[in-house]
């Protein structure tokens, strides 16, 4: 995929943590990766090949709502703010609406299951 870079973690690390400011997405290429709760540090998802995950704060602008770290040796395939701003820029002006408000309404549902 274009844009795209191969990045490999090792079991424990860190991806990324809650709070910091989203400036990359990714895709499991293979491995495991689990996004930790903010709150509580539990694990809540576990993510396997050809799952994405940040892409949701990445698009807002945003930081991260919650953690991510490798379950075991995992290798990524990581995409920029700018890069994944640069795919979308390819494509129609309603196809980036429709995109930011189904992005917005997962943002909500995530929230409110957060708080649950």
């Amino acid at each position: 995929m274009s844009g795209f870079v191969d990045v490999s973690f090792s079991a424990g690390s860190h991806l990324f943590k809650a709070g910091e400011p989203a400036d990359k997405m990714f895709i499991v290429k293979q491995g495991s990766v689990e996004l930790l709760d903010s709150q509580t540090g539990q694990p809540f998802a576990t993510l396997t090949a050809g799952q994405p995950f940040g892409e949701q704060a990445v698009l807002a602008g945003g930081v991260r709502s919650a953690s991510a770290r490798a379950k075991e040796d995992t290798v990524c395939m990581e995409l920029t703010a700018t890069g994944l701003q640069q795919v979308l820029s390819k494509e129609s002006d309603i196809s980036r609406i429709v995109f930011r408000a189904l992005l917005l309404q997962l943002y909500m549902a995530n929230r409110l299951r957060q708080k649950a």
